[in-house]
């Protein structure tokens, strides 16, 4: 495994009104603290050079020779905590290492390949899990896990008891995890109204009262009603209708 040198200072060797962690990022130093095999340190560290370390070919999973008054320590980089908007690192958290002890970290999980179920099938790669938790000697620690995707079709994954790793590295994530599988994307369905026929008609307006349809010949518009008195009818073209009830002649008494 690569090892990333790496100058560090105390919070001790920088003058005073520096101490504050804001005033220290402002002036290019990256506060940070070493556990593990001693007591914990507070240190900073140059922001340049630990942002040139962590994107070396090694990346975040690189044994850190931490040199500090000549005297190299071996470590490794537990947490990095980044600014929300700049995702440059404000704090680090350094575990010192035995070259001799086995340690526990994540790595990152990377895919080689295209995919037959998404060149040829219209599928999409779906990453489930991004790290491996792994247990190995400092010197075995990959940069990366890396994971052949080439010959999967749809509805076909890797699980990761099925990851190749490299020698002297054992997994301590369950087996039985989906790494990354082919999916067919989901399509959704937009349903379709059913058509009005002629004889449902026009729904009515909300709250409006439905309309009544009278059977037979509706009335002629226009007709006037009738003047006090007259009788029923005599509005209505044609004239007034004959009186209803009208006396008739008396019959003659027989002598």
């Amino acid at each position: 495994m690569q090892k990333v040198q790496l100058e560090i200072k105390t919070k001790d060797l920088v003058s005073q009104e520096k101490l504050n962690n804001n005033r220290l990022r402002k002036d290019g130093w990256v506060p940070a603290v070493m556990y593990g095999h001693g007591d914990p340190m507070a240190i900073v560290i140059d922001a340049k050079l630990l942002n040139k370390a962590i994107h070396s070919e090694a990346g975040t999973n690189a044994l850190f020779n931490l040199s500090l008054g000549g005297k190299g320590t071996l470590a490794i980089i537990k947490e990095i905590q980044r600014d929300i908007f700049t995702r440059l690192p404000i704090h680090i958290d350094f575990q010192r290492i035995s070259e001799k002890e086995k340690i526990e970290l994540n790595v990152a999980i990377h895919t080689k390949g295209e995919a037959k179920g998404v060149k040829e099938q219209g599928g999409i790669l779906e990453h489930i899990l991004r790290e491996l938790h792994i247990r190995c000697l400092p010197e075995n620690i990959p940069a990366f896990i890396e994971v052949d995707v080439t010959n999967l079709e749809t509805h076909q994954g890797v699980k990761v008891s099925e990851l190749v790793l490299p020698e002297g590295v054992e997994v301590l994530t369950a087996g039985d995890h989906t790494v990354v599988n082919i999916v067919i994307p989901r399509v959704e369905e937009v349903p379709v109204a059913a058509p009005i026929t002629p004889a449902e008609g026009v729904a009515a307006a909300p709250g409006a009262e439905p309309e009544v349809i009278a059977k037979g010949k509706k009335e002629e518009e226009g007709a006037e009603a009738p003047a006090a008195g007259q009788p029923a009818g005599a509005g209505k073209p044609g004239g007034a209708s004959k009186p209803t009830g009208a006396a008739k002649p008396a019959k003659e008494e027989k002598k």
